[in-house]
């Protein structure tokens, strides 16, 4: 399965980047650029979903940014007059917008609250209807929010979580300051 993959990847891009020297200096701050992976639980289907995200800091406190999900769910049947499958794949790409509060107290946390709007783009495929088959999308808009923090293991690297609604309600990944 590519979620378990992804994950497995998460991990060894996390064990490799925590065994390299470095330290924590800085917290979120204005003009900083994160890139980063992750895995979560999409809010449709309830299907693994794996994706990519980037941020940039316009100030100390707001960020701009874009992340794009993909998932898939669907059922395999086999019976004694034939055989029957769907899939439904989702594509979810959107533009987010984040406030950071600041913790004087321990730099490494950045904690955070935002919005997403997207847009998902949504595919179908069913056969085996007696030779029928069907093929069709459903795209549409979207409005997310979600919260969540960042943990700097390292200057260039941290650990994120977020919890929230739109693509998906929980997201656990890895982000690294370009």
């Amino acid at each position: 399965m590519h979620g378990r993959r992804i994950l497995g990847m998460l991990g060894v891009a996390a064990a490799v980047a925590l065994a390299l020297p470095g330290s924590v200096a800085a917290q979120f701050d204005t003009g900083q650029k994160y890139l980063g992976v992750h895995v979560g639980m999409s809010g449709v289907g309830s299907a693994a979903a794996i994706g990519v995200n980037g941020e940039l800091a316009y100030n100390d406190r707001i960020s701009l940014g874009a992340w794009a999900d993909t998932w898939s769910y669907g059922e395999d049947y086999a019976t004694g007059v034939g055989a029957y499958s769907w899939n439904v794949r989702y594509v979810a790409l959107a533009a987010t917008g984040a406030y950071h509060f600041p913790i004087e107290s321990n730099r490494k946390i950045d904690p955070f609250l935002g919005l997403a709007l997207g847009y998902f783009v949504v595919s179908t495929k069913a056969e085996g209807f007696g030779g029928v088959d069907y093929t069709g999308d459903a795209s549409r808009m979207f409005l997310g929010g979600f919260g969540g923090a960042r943990y700097f293991f390292k200057e260039n690297l941290s650990g994120v979580a977020r919890v929230g609604f739109g693509a998906s309600y929980l997201t656990l990944g890895v982000d690294f300051r370009l």
